[in-house]
């Protein structure tokens, strides 16, 4: 009944603790990022630019209108006149006094690839604005793993050193039975509880600085970290030294699409535009001056016709804009090979890092079985009086130590497997 209940009350214990890992940091990291929200704006603002950028075939639709007086108008010669008047006749003449109320419609019929190429120019600019952000999120995977992975090396130290305690705790008891039965001095148990204490006073400080690291985390992840709480060991996974994915090279490629863009938009430029146009207006003078001399009165007017524009200004200056782009391109180039250089030792350093790690934690498992097995014999000599409570101490604190490093080799492999991934992307 006692092993039912038991298993029991382990199996509600194993439902009820709650187990975090890496990938689950990364991906809830990058949610309560604040910067995250920059997407939402970025988006926003290319699709308002790229709206505008595809107005250019837009018709364009312009209401004026004027009120002018003038100092001088045209009018008949006054010979003319004198003979209008022998014949009974009169014209009013144009007034000084002038008035127009305007609409006019403008259709672009072609405008040299203006309207094409400030799409593409906005495109190439809303590209390089995600990857720039991308980068900034891929930035805090790096983050993460200093959290995550300095969370289980606290973790594993702090079992190594609740192992260390149940040995002094257990050697303490023999200890006292030897002083009791006056086999041992009475400085052999204080040696021992002195330990003991040194040795709980560093798991309070391993557990302060794990609830430390666990909040910091917690902040970066956007939840609470409760202390049951179980942080996963990452797989060991295999990583592809040939493929470089960093999204900085995503984003030099991008910038120099920007660039290519703004080339592109020089080159349109210097094209010559036509447009379709037509003009409706009531006021006065309308386009019968001699109606307007004769009565000068209000009318209806309109034209309509195509125009023709070509900018040469754009040649004058062409061969240095040219010249800035290129510069410009060669400079994201450099700095991509920059990049790539940089890249490549950090790539090599780590390789070279997990490399020896394989190397070590071949003889790690060695280490500890024999570091045990000299911890053994000396338990039993102690308990025969045959070596000091010292001798006894630096063995257990010798296979402590085995077993921390054994612990840490581990880990730290496993960081720089996925160090290794972050600076490689993948």
């Amino acid at each position: 009944m006692k092993k039912i209940l038991f298993t029991a009350a382990a199996l509600a214990f194993a439902v009820n603790v709650k187990a975090i890992s890496l990938e689950e940091c990364y991906s809830l990291a990058r949610e309560n990022y604040p910067l995250v929200r920059q997407y939402e704006l970025t988006e926003a603002m290319s699709r308002f630019s790229f709206e505008n950028a595809a107005m250019g075939y837009a018709p364009k639709i312009t209401l004026s209108g004027q009120a002018t007086y003038q100092s001088d108008v045209t009018a008949f010669p006054e010979l003319f006149n004198s003979l209008m008047q022998a014949f009974g006749s009169e014209a009013a003449g144009l007034s000084k006094d002038q008035y127009k109320v305007q609409l006019e419609i403008s259709q672009t019929i072609w405008d040299g690839g203006y309207a094409k190429a400030s799409r593409e120019a906005v495109k190439a600019q809303n590209e390089v604005s995600k990857l720039t952000l991308d980068k900034d999120m891929d930035a805090l995977k790096s983050r993460i793993n200093q959290m995550y992975f300095g969370i289980l090396i606290l973790d594993v130290n702090i079992r190594t050193n609740l192992y260390m305690d149940t040995l002094l705790t257990s050697n303490l008891k023999a200890a006292e039975s030897a002083v009791a039965n006056g086999t041992a001095l009475a400085s052999d148990k204080d040696n021992i509880e002195a330990e003991l204490l040194t040795l709980r006073q560093a798991r309070r400080q391993l557990e302060s600085s794990s609830r430390t690291y666990k909040d910091m985390l917690a902040i970066m992840i956007g939840r609470q970290i409760g202390d049951g709480e179980i942080f996963e060991v990452p797989e060991v996974r295999i990583v592809d030294t040939s493929r470089n994915l960093r999204t900085e090279l995503q984003l030099f490629d991008a910038r120099i699409r920007e660039i290519e863009s703004r080339k592109k938009m020089l080159d349109v430029a210097v094209m010559p535009k036509f447009a379709f146009f037509a003009q409706g207006w009531y006021g006065k003078p309308g386009l019968n001056i001699f109606d307007d001399i004769m009565y000068g009165r209000m009318s209806w007017n309109g034209i309509a016709g195509i125009t023709f524009r070509w900018d040469i200004t754009g040649f004058y200056t062409r061969k240095k804009d040219l010249g800035k782009i290129d510069m410009s391109m060669r400079s994201v180039e450099l700095q991509r090979d920059v990049f790539e250089w940089n890249t490549d030792i950090q790539k090599t350093q780590i390789q070279n890092e997990i490399d020896r790690m394989y190397d070590v934690r071949e003889s790690d498992n060695e280490i500890v079985r024999l570091r045990e097995s000299v911890r053994k014999t000396s338990e039993s000599k102690y308990r025969n009086g045959i070596i000091t409570v010292n001798d006894l101490l630096r063995d257990i604190t010798s296979e402590n130590k085995a077993r921390t490093d054994r612990s840490l080799h581990e880990l730290e492999l496993l960081k720089n497997i996925y160090d290794l991934k972050i600076v490689l992307n993948q």
